[in-house]
This record gives C-alpha cells, structure tokens and sequence, in this order.
C-alpha cells in the first residue's frame, strides 16, 4: 500500500504544476505558492473528518517542521520554473527529494532488500537522466541551482514526515501546510510581494492548493504502511510534470529524457514488485 499512496502523491503533484504555473505566469512565484499553501491547510483540515485521524502535539510539530522544508521546496521550484524549465528543474527536484529520505529511512531501521534498493537506484537515476535532456533551457545553470536548493528543501520536509505516527491521521498534514503558508508569508513581505494573486490566478491556485493537501495526505497515509516504497513512487512526480510541461507550456521533450522515463518506470516497477 505504500506504493500506491506514493503513487497517487505523485500524481497529485504533477496535476499541482498544471495549475500552479497557470497562477505563477500571472502573479509571483511566491504570490502564487502563498496562495497554494493556505488553500492545502484548508483542505487538509477538511481531509481530516475524511481520513481518521488522532490529534498528537508531537506529529504536529513534525508536520509543522516538514511543512517548513516543503515551504522552501516550493518556493524554490517555481523559482526555478521561472527561468528555466520544467524539464530541468522538476528532475533534480525529484531525485533529491526521493534520495535525501529514502536514505533516511533506511538508516531508521526501514526493511528493503536489496533488489528493491536496486529498483530505487536505476529510479533515480532516470530522473537524473531526464534532468540533462532539455538543452534548450534558456539559462540551465540557474534552474539546476534553485532545483538543487528546492530538492534539499523537500528532502528535509519529507525526512520530518517520516518521523510522523500512524495514528495522526491527516492533522500533521494540516500543520505541515499551516508552517509551509506562514513562512512563505514572511517570504512575501520581506521581498515585497503581493499576498494575494490577481483575479485571473485564484481560481488555478485554488484547484493546485487542493492537490496539493491531497498529497501531503497521501505520502502520510503512504509513509505510515511503508516508507521506502511510498518515496520511491511519490518521487515519480518529475515525469507528470515534465509531460506537463511539453502538453501545456511548450517545452521540449527529447530522447534522452524519453530513456530516463523508461529507467524511472522500471525501477519504480521493481521497487513495486518486491
């Protein structure tokens, strides 16, 4: 089961970039995730009369320090987005943020076998194959920069949500959000930043925020019934949102990220399998 709460995460990610970049082309990236993160706490507060769930001070906290890396991943990503593409940045972005807590995991004592381990190698190494196919990027260096940064950020928040008790429920998801929405607000007035997104933008923030709770749910729900798979499959968001990319905004998708999709599809497979 955990593969597959990993797997509908990362389909609720990808599906988030469609409207999350519709917002963000009309407003500022940080205007646009400010936006996302108030809309997932709400909807994440909703999930929890869905989902059952126990409120515990201490998976709060974990939720609201996860909430904190996934802040910074956000914002950091549409950073990216904006100069460059979805075929760099997302890539790096999935592989850090598969990597950073598969590991983590590990060392907690998470059983996997070694064919399973293997799966999750050829996996990332997909992403990172995918990462250098886009050559047409207009300024590569940068996007693999605010990639990098944003993948250490979401590691870090996925690491903290690891740590979160199955009996918790949906509610860690609701502090993660809450945590994510107040430092991106510190975010926005430092840099002097709209808070609320133009008219033509509310309507796509709401529908990425939305998905973006039923994530935070998802890798919850998928972490508590196995972590190691639930990370590896969740990691396959990049592939959504490179398809985005080339189906709605115009990127180009060349073989060698075509090559690194297989590898992630085969991996992801075996990981599945055992």
């Amino acid at each position: 089961m955990g593969a597959f709460w990993g797997l509908l995460a990362s389909l609720a990610i990808g599906a988030s970039d469609l409207y999350g970049r519709r917002a963000m082309a009309r407003s500022h990236a940080l205007t646009a995730a400010l936006a996302m993160q108030v809309v997932a706490a709400l909807a994440a507060l909703v999930a929890t009369f869905v989902v059952a769930s126990q409120l515990l001070v201490t998976d709060m906290a974990w939720g609201a320090a996860s909430g904190l890396g996934l802040a910074g991943g956000l914002g950091c990503y549409y950073l990216g987005l904006e100069r460059s593409s979805a075929g760099i940045v997302a890539p790096l972005v999935g592989t850090l943020s598969a990597v950073i807590p598969f590991c983590y995991a590990l060392m907690r004592g998470s059983e996997s076998s070694a064919l399973a381990i293997g799966g999750a190698a050829l996996a990332f190494c997909g992403l990172a194959v995918i990462s250098l196919g886009d050559r047409a990027a207009e300024d590569i260096r940068r996007g693999l920069c605010w990639g990098a940064i944003s993948g250490l950020f979401y590691g870090f928040g996925m690491c903290m949500a690891i740590e979160v008790s199955d009996a918790s429920g949906s509610w860690p998801a609701v502090s993660q959000r809450v945590s994510a929405a107040l430092a991106l607000l510190l975010a926005a007035f430092a840099t002097q930043a709209r808070l609320v997104p133009p008219l033509g933008a509310r309507a796509d923030a709401v529908f990425a925020g939305v998905l973006l709770a039923a994530m935070s749910v998802f890798v919850l729900l998928g972490f508590a019934a196995d972590a190691t798979q639930a990370v590896v499959t969740s990691s396959m968001f990049p592939a959504v949102s490179v398809i985005v990319g080339v189906a709605f905004f115009g990127e180009s998708f060349d073989r060698r990220q075509g090559a690194g999709l297989v590898l992630v599809l085969i991996g992801v497979a075996t990981v599945v399998g055992t």
